[in-house]
Protein backbone atom coordinates (compact mmCIF):
# COMPACT_ATOMS: atom_id res chain seq x y z
CA UNK A 1 0.00 0.00 0.00
CA UNK A 2 1.05 3.61 -0.51
CA UNK A 3 0.69 5.59 2.73
CA UNK A 4 1.81 9.22 2.43
CA UNK A 5 1.83 11.32 5.61
CA UNK A 6 -1.27 9.54 6.93
CA UNK A 7 -2.44 8.04 10.22
CA UNK A 8 -4.10 4.64 9.74
CA UNK A 9 -5.23 2.70 12.81
CA UNK A 10 -5.80 -0.60 10.96
CA UNK A 11 -3.29 -0.68 8.07
CA UNK A 12 -3.93 -4.40 7.53
CA UNK A 13 -7.40 -3.44 6.18
CA UNK A 14 -5.91 -1.33 3.39
CA UNK A 15 -5.33 -3.15 0.09
CA UNK A 16 -1.70 -3.18 -1.00
CA UNK A 17 -2.56 -1.43 -4.25
CA UNK A 18 -4.52 1.39 -2.56
CA UNK A 19 -3.18 4.89 -1.89
CA UNK A 20 -3.89 6.91 1.27
CA UNK A 21 -2.49 10.45 1.20
CA UNK A 22 -2.50 13.12 3.94
CA UNK A 23 -5.47 11.43 5.66
CA UNK A 24 -6.52 10.04 9.02
CA UNK A 25 -8.35 6.72 9.10
CA UNK A 26 -9.64 5.86 12.56
CA UNK A 27 -11.28 2.64 13.75
CA UNK A 28 -12.19 -0.05 11.18
CA UNK A 29 -11.65 1.41 7.70
CA UNK A 30 -11.42 -1.04 4.78
CA UNK A 31 -10.02 0.30 1.50
CA UNK A 32 -10.24 -1.77 -1.68
CA UNK A 33 -7.79 -2.38 -4.50
CA UNK A 34 -6.50 0.71 -6.37
CA UNK A 35 -8.69 3.04 -4.32
CA UNK A 36 -7.36 6.52 -3.52
CA UNK A 37 -8.06 8.42 -0.28
CA UNK A 38 -6.72 12.00 -0.36
CA UNK A 39 -6.91 14.53 2.50
CA UNK A 40 -9.81 12.87 4.29
CA UNK A 41 -10.89 12.01 7.83
CA UNK A 42 -12.76 8.73 8.30
CA UNK A 43 -14.05 7.46 11.63
CA UNK A 44 -16.03 4.31 12.42
CA UNK A 45 -16.76 1.16 10.43
CA UNK A 46 -16.34 2.14 6.79
CA UNK A 47 -15.85 0.18 3.56
CA UNK A 48 -14.40 1.81 0.44
CA UNK A 49 -14.68 -0.24 -2.76
CA UNK A 50 -12.21 -1.01 -5.52
CA UNK A 51 -11.00 1.85 -7.74
CA UNK A 52 -12.97 4.44 -5.77
CA UNK A 53 -11.47 7.90 -5.29
CA UNK A 54 -12.33 10.04 -2.27
CA UNK A 55 -10.87 13.55 -2.39
CA UNK A 56 -10.42 16.25 0.23
CA UNK A 57 -9.74 18.62 1.72
CA UNK A 58 -12.63 18.97 4.16
CA UNK A 59 -14.01 15.52 3.37
CA UNK A 60 -15.14 13.45 6.35
CA UNK A 61 -16.99 10.16 6.87
CA UNK A 62 -18.38 9.57 10.38
CA UNK A 63 -20.30 6.63 11.81
CA UNK A 64 -20.96 5.19 15.28
CA UNK A 65 -23.86 2.74 15.29
CA UNK A 66 -24.01 1.56 11.68
CA UNK A 67 -21.44 1.27 8.89
CA UNK A 68 -20.86 3.40 5.82
CA UNK A 69 -20.37 1.35 2.64
CA UNK A 70 -19.10 2.82 -0.63
CA UNK A 71 -19.02 0.70 -3.81
CA UNK A 72 -16.53 0.30 -6.64
CA UNK A 73 -15.51 2.98 -9.16
CA UNK A 74 -17.06 5.86 -7.20
CA UNK A 75 -15.85 9.46 -7.38
CA UNK A 76 -16.34 11.56 -4.25
CA UNK A 77 -15.25 15.19 -4.41
CA UNK A 78 -13.76 17.55 -1.84
CA UNK A 79 -15.82 19.00 0.97
CA UNK A 80 -18.15 16.01 1.21
CA UNK A 81 -19.55 14.89 4.57
CA UNK A 82 -21.13 11.48 5.12
CA UNK A 83 -22.76 11.37 8.57
CA UNK A 84 -24.40 8.19 9.88
CA UNK A 85 -25.63 9.66 13.18
CA UNK A 86 -27.24 12.88 14.38
CA UNK A 87 -28.12 14.84 17.51
CA UNK A 88 -31.45 13.81 19.05
CA UNK A 89 -33.74 16.85 18.88
CA UNK A 90 -36.59 15.00 20.63
CA UNK A 91 -34.76 15.01 23.95
CA UNK A 92 -34.64 17.94 26.38
CA UNK A 93 -31.36 19.11 24.85
CA UNK A 94 -29.50 18.43 21.63
CA UNK A 95 -26.24 18.88 23.58
CA UNK A 96 -24.34 15.64 24.26
CA UNK A 97 -25.27 15.93 27.91
CA UNK A 98 -25.23 12.22 28.71
CA UNK A 99 -21.63 11.98 27.59
CA UNK A 100 -20.26 15.33 28.74
CA UNK A 101 -22.13 15.82 32.01
CA UNK A 102 -23.21 12.32 33.11
CA UNK A 103 -20.06 10.56 31.91
CA UNK A 104 -21.90 8.08 29.70
CA UNK A 105 -20.06 6.56 26.69
CA UNK A 106 -19.66 8.75 23.64
CA UNK A 107 -22.58 8.08 21.31
CA UNK A 108 -25.18 7.66 24.05
CA UNK A 109 -26.87 10.89 22.95
CA UNK A 110 -27.02 10.22 19.21
CA UNK A 111 -29.69 8.78 16.94
CA UNK A 112 -29.28 6.92 13.64
CA UNK A 113 -31.58 5.89 10.81
CA UNK A 114 -29.27 3.04 9.83
CA UNK A 115 -26.26 2.37 7.67
CA UNK A 116 -25.40 4.49 4.65
CA UNK A 117 -24.93 2.55 1.41
CA UNK A 118 -23.48 4.12 -1.71
CA UNK A 119 -23.59 1.90 -4.78
CA UNK A 120 -21.08 1.44 -7.59
CA UNK A 121 -20.12 4.11 -10.15
CA UNK A 122 -21.59 6.92 -8.03
CA UNK A 123 -20.35 10.48 -8.49
CA UNK A 124 -20.76 12.80 -5.51
CA UNK A 125 -19.76 16.33 -6.49
CA UNK A 126 -18.15 19.02 -4.33
CA UNK A 127 -19.59 20.06 -0.99
CA UNK A 128 -22.32 17.45 -0.53
CA UNK A 129 -23.76 16.07 2.71
CA UNK A 130 -25.11 12.50 2.88
CA UNK A 131 -27.20 11.83 5.99
CA UNK A 132 -28.09 8.85 8.13
CA UNK A 133 -29.81 5.82 6.60
CA UNK A 134 -29.50 6.95 2.98
CA UNK A 135 -29.18 4.38 0.17
CA UNK A 136 -27.73 5.70 -3.11
CA UNK A 137 -28.17 3.44 -6.12
CA UNK A 138 -25.59 2.41 -8.69
CA UNK A 139 -24.64 5.03 -11.25
CA UNK A 140 -26.26 7.94 -9.42
CA UNK A 141 -24.95 11.52 -9.58
CA UNK A 142 -25.24 13.94 -6.64
CA UNK A 143 -24.91 17.56 -7.78
CA UNK A 144 -22.57 19.96 -5.96
CA UNK A 145 -23.65 21.37 -2.58
CA UNK A 146 -26.56 18.96 -2.20
CA UNK A 147 -27.96 17.59 1.06
CA UNK A 148 -29.20 14.01 0.65
CA UNK A 149 -31.55 12.77 3.38
CA UNK A 150 -33.57 10.20 1.42
CA UNK A 151 -32.79 7.34 -0.96
CA UNK A 152 -31.57 7.97 -4.50
CA UNK A 153 -32.57 5.64 -7.36
CA UNK A 154 -29.97 3.99 -9.60
CA UNK A 155 -28.61 6.31 -12.31
CA UNK A 156 -30.63 9.27 -11.03
CA UNK A 157 -29.16 12.78 -11.03
CA UNK A 158 -30.26 14.68 -7.92
CA UNK A 159 -29.45 18.11 -6.52
CA UNK A 160 -30.43 20.75 -4.01
CA UNK A 161 -31.09 21.01 -0.28
CA UNK A 162 -32.87 18.73 0.23
CA UNK A 163 -31.79 16.87 -2.90
CA UNK A 164 -34.52 16.24 -5.49
CA UNK A 165 -34.61 14.33 -8.75
CA UNK A 166 -33.38 16.34 -11.75
CA UNK A 167 -33.36 13.57 -14.35
CA UNK A 168 -31.94 10.13 -15.11
CA UNK A 169 -28.64 9.56 -16.86
CA UNK A 170 -30.09 7.09 -19.38
CA UNK A 171 -33.30 5.64 -20.74
CA UNK A 172 -34.89 2.89 -18.60
CA UNK A 173 -33.77 0.18 -21.02
CA UNK A 174 -30.15 1.33 -20.79
CA UNK A 175 -30.31 1.48 -16.99
CA UNK A 176 -31.71 -2.04 -16.79
CA UNK A 177 -28.97 -3.31 -19.13
CA UNK A 178 -26.22 -1.67 -17.07
CA UNK A 179 -27.61 -3.01 -13.81
CA UNK A 180 -27.66 -6.51 -15.32
CA UNK A 181 -24.19 -6.11 -16.82
CA UNK A 182 -22.67 -4.89 -13.51
CA UNK A 183 -19.40 -3.95 -15.20
CA UNK A 184 -18.13 -2.46 -11.93
CA UNK A 185 -17.59 -6.02 -10.68
CA UNK A 186 -15.42 -6.98 -13.65
CA UNK A 187 -11.71 -7.47 -13.41
CA UNK A 188 -9.51 -4.70 -14.82
CA UNK A 189 -8.47 -7.10 -17.58
CA UNK A 190 -12.10 -7.64 -18.66
CA UNK A 191 -12.76 -3.89 -18.59
CA UNK A 192 -9.79 -3.35 -20.90
CA UNK A 193 -10.99 -6.06 -23.27
CA UNK A 194 -14.29 -4.16 -23.54
CA UNK A 195 -12.86 -0.69 -24.07
CA UNK A 196 -15.54 0.16 -26.66
CA UNK A 197 -18.22 0.08 -23.94
CA UNK A 198 -16.56 3.00 -22.16
CA UNK A 199 -15.92 5.24 -25.18
CA UNK A 200 -18.35 8.05 -26.02
CA UNK A 201 -22.04 8.41 -25.22
CA UNK A 202 -23.93 5.29 -24.20
CA UNK A 203 -27.16 4.71 -26.16
CA UNK A 204 -29.42 1.77 -27.02
CA UNK A 205 -27.98 1.79 -30.53
CA UNK A 206 -24.46 1.53 -29.16
CA UNK A 207 -25.45 -1.29 -26.80
CA UNK A 208 -26.86 -3.26 -29.73
CA UNK A 209 -23.57 -2.92 -31.59
CA UNK A 210 -21.30 -3.96 -28.72
CA UNK A 211 -20.12 -7.52 -28.25
CA UNK A 212 -19.13 -8.15 -24.64
CA UNK A 213 -15.87 -10.06 -24.46
CA UNK A 214 -15.20 -12.40 -21.55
Amino acid sequence: MNLIESKVRRPELIDRSATVQFSELRCKIEVGARAVIHRCLMEGEIQIGRNTTVNGPDTGFYCLNNPIKVGNFCSIARGTTIQEYNHDFKKTTTYFIQHKIFNQPYGTDVVSKGEIQIGHDVWIATGCTILSGVQIGNGAVIAANSVVHSDVSPFAIVGGSPAKLIKYRFEPEVIAWLEHLAWWNWSIEKIRRNAALFEGELTLQKINSIQILD
